[in-house]
């Protein structure tokens, strides 16, 4: 009799699904795997191969004497099923009324619970028919083109959900964008602003500066020209008083004479009375130089003897100074 893995292989199913739809379900009959097999049939891993840790194929003993013996001892998940949920292999234990999906399920059963009355279920459910199979493949194509369907409809609605974000989206950072550059505008026309009435300030002062200059070059200017005034003024009241008092002439009492001498020796400087007659400047020379000697006048050249011996310094007109040259007889 044909197994539920071999009857859904029999409908169309990969036997690789089938494996994992009877594991998945731990082999709880026909209904639970094509359930299953309709519920993962888009799964992206569906048609990977079983994993080698996962154990050998469904329903088949195991080849290690450990594993036989923990299966033979302890009773699987997926041995006791429901009413409804019997297969031509399902027993009923008449000792507790339980029904066991097969008769491994059953020498499970009894090892543990040490009941041994066992029967054949009342309530088998015959194998499927060709017409009920077709029937169940149907079934199961027009579940599967629901699911399909529908998962077409909830990617379209996640595309128009995502483009609705994507569009909002733009329209925010478009908002954003429109924002930022009418602050950056305001910015910019501040920032004019402020340096339009920076310049502004900056000419009203250098103009102060300009018209504080030229009202200090002015007030220079009128005192200068009040100084200028002031001077004319005094000079001219000076000159005033010069010309209304008599003339006054100044009277020296000395005068003081350079005599140069003709050896090229260091003129002799004295300071003599303007009274003193020129006998007395020769009698003076005569001190510092030997023989006979003569004193004139340097401009014009005139000897100085004879009569002038007599005549002051103040009427030779070597007051209050002069200079007279030695020349040898």
């Amino acid at each position: 009799m044909a197994s539920d893995a071999d009857q859904l292989v029999e409908m169309g199913f990969p036997r690789n699904r089938v494996l994992k739809a009877m594991r998945a379900t731990k082999n709880a009959g026909l209904q639970p795997a094509m359930d299953w097999l309709v519920e993962h049939s888009e799964d992206p891993d569906i048609d990977d191969a079983i994993p080698e840790h996962a154990g050998g194929a469904v329903g088949a003993p195991s080849s290690s004497s450990n594993a036989a013996a923990d299966e033979d001892s302890t009773e699987k998940e997926g041995d006791v099923i429901q009413d409804g949920e019997q297969t031509p292999q399902s027993l009923i234990c008449q000792d507790c009324q339980m029904i066991l999906k097969n008769a491994e399920a059953a020498q499970r059963h009894a090892m543990r619970t040490e009941h041994v009355n066992f029967a054949e279920s009342t309530t088998a459910i015959k194998p499927l028919t060709d017409e009920e199979k077709q029937a169940k493949l149907a079934e199961l194509k027009q579940r599967l083109s629901e699911k399909r369907a529908a998962k077409v409809l909830a990617d379209k609605e996640d595309q128009k959900t995502s483009e609705k974000i994507r569009r909002k989206a733009g329209q925010d950072l478009t908002e954003v964008k429109a924002k930022l550059e009418e602050k950056e505008m305001k910015k910019m026309v501040d920032l004019k602003k402020k340096e339009k009435e920076q310049d502004r300030l900056a000419k009203l002062a250098i103009k102060a500066k300009i018209e504080a200059d030229k009202q200090e070059r002015l007030r220079k200017k009128q005192q200068a020209a009040g100084i200028q005034q002031a001077n004319v003024a005094a000079a001219a009241q000076a000159q005033a008083s010069s010309a209304a008092a008599p003339a006054q002439t100044k009277v020296y009492t000395e005068a003081r004479l350079q005599i140069r001498q003709p050896e090229g020796q260091q003129p002799i400087v004295h300071t003599f009375q303007a009274s003193d007659k020129l006998s007395v400047v020769y009698d003076f020379m005569r001190e510092h130089r030997q023989g006979s000697f003569k004193l004139m006048t340097t401009f014009p050249r005139k000897v100085l003897d004879g009569d002038n011996l007599e005549k002051s310094l103040n009427e030779l007109q070597l007051v209050p100074s002069g200079a007279l040259a030695v020349t040898n007889n």
